[in-house]
C-alpha cells in the first residue's frame, strides 16, 4: 500500500458516485423501453435528459481536474475513467433514439437480454466506484470487474449468435427482387444489425470502464 502524507483531494469520489448512479437509472430506464416499449417517443426523451444529466457530471469532473492540484488518483485515470463512463451512456442513448425512429414491430428477446446485460454492467460499476475510496476494497473491486467482464463474454456470444441468425433466417421469395431477397427483409436486416451493433458497443464501453478501474486499483495496491 502507498502512503501519502499531502492530503488529497477526495470530492472526485463524491462526483463519481454521483455520475454512476445516473448511469445505472438511465440503464434502468432503457431497460424498462425495450421490454414495455411503449410510448417510445417519451422513453427516449428521457433518455437524452439522462444524457444530458451525465454529460453536466462529467463536465464537472473535467472542471475540477483542471482546477485541483492534488487528486486521489492519477489525473490521466480521472479523465479517462470520466469519459469512458461517458461513452456507455452515449451508447445507451443513441441505441434508445434508434429504437424510436426504427418504427420496428417489437423488440427482440436477444435484445433485451443485451438490455438486461448492460443494467448489470452498470450496477456492478456503480458499486465498483463506491469501493474505490478504500483500497482495501481491492479484491470485491476485482470481483466486481470479473463479474462484469463475464456479462460481456456473455453480450459477444449472443451478438454473434444473433448477427449469423440475421442472414440464415432471411425470407427468399423467389420473384423478381434481386437475389430472391425483398426489399423489406433487407431493411429489417440493416436495422437489426445496427440495434444489435449499438447494444454490443454500450456493453463493451461497460467493460473498458472496468478495464480502467482495474488499472487504478492495481496502481493503488
Amino acid at each position: 500500500m502507498r502512503f501519502s502524507l499531502i492530503p488529497r483531494e477526495m470530492r472526485f469520489f463524491d462526483m463519481f458516485d454521483e455520475t454512476a448512479g445516473k448511469l445505472t437509472l438511465a440503464a434502468t430506464k432503457f431497460v424498462e423501453m425495450v421490454l414495455v416499449f411503449d410510448k417510445l417517443e417519451i422513453r427516449s426523451h428521457e433518455l437524452k435528459r439522462e444524457e444530458d444529466a451525465c454529460d453536466a457530471s462529467i463536465e464537472k469532473i473535467i472542471k475540477a481536474l483542471d482546477r485541483t492540484f492534488i487528486t486521489p488518483f492519477d489525473r490521466e485515470d480521472i479523465h479517462t475513467l470520466a469519459t469512458s463512463l461517458d461513452d456507455i451512456m452515449d451508447n445507451m442513448e443513441e441505441t434508445s433514439h434508434r429504437l424510436e425512429v426504427f418504427r420496428i414491430d417489437k423488440p427482440t428477446p436477444e435484445a433485451l437480454e443485451l438490455a438486461r446485460i448492460i443494467k448489470e454492467c452498470c450496477l456492478r460499476i456503480e458499486s465498483a466506484l463506491k469501493l474505490l475510496r478504500d483500497m482495501r476494497n481491492s479484491e470485491k473491486i476485482h470481483m466486481l470487474l470479473r463479474e462484469i467482464g463475464q456479462l460481456e463474454n456473455d453480450a459477444d456470444k449472443l451478438y454473434r449468435k444473433v448477427d449469423a441468425a440475421l442472414f440464415s433466417n432471411l425470407v427468399t421469395s423467389g420473384g423478381a427482387e434481386h437475389n430472391g431477397i425483398t426489399p423489406v427483409d433487407i431493411l429489417t436486416l440493416i436495422k437489426w444489425r445496427e440495434l444489435y451493433g449499438w447494444l454490443e458497443d454500450t456493453v463493451d464501453a461497460c467493460k473498458d470502464v472496468a478495464n480502467v478501474i482495474s488499472e487504478i486499483v492495481i496502481k493503488g495496491t
